[in-house]
């Protein structure tokens, strides 16, 4: 699997305007630049945001990706119940940091 070229690729999409617009139309021919596995490129055109989560996206990537396309919202109500427990190489990294603060 290619997790920086996943990751990479979310990030364009979310931050060029008119690839927002061409993949909201479902035009994915931009996935065409990215070395995406057919699994990685399967969870993007679908918008399977819990197998994207699986692939290891970066988290705030996930979440600034699904707010281009739904309503800010949606990723509350139906990304972050559905992708609790499921390991996130991102998720889990930032969880075992010492970020100086105590555990209540």
């Amino acid at each position: 699997m290619s997790m920086h070229e996943l990751n990479r690729a979310i990030h364009h999409i979310y931050t060029t305007r008119s690839q927002t617009m061409a993949f909201r139309s479902e035009d994915y021919s931009i996935l065409d630049r990215f070395g995406l596995s057919s699994d990685e490129r399967r969870a993007l055109e679908a918008r399977d945001f819990p197998r994207l989560w699986a692939l290891n996206v970066h988290p705030v990537l996930l979440f600034h990706f699904s707010a281009v396309l739904y309503p800010r919202d949606w990723y509350l109500q139906e990304v972050v119940p559905r992708i609790k427990g499921i390991p996130n190489h991102w998720y889990d990294y930032y969880a075992d940091a010492d970020l100086g603060t105590k555990n209540a």
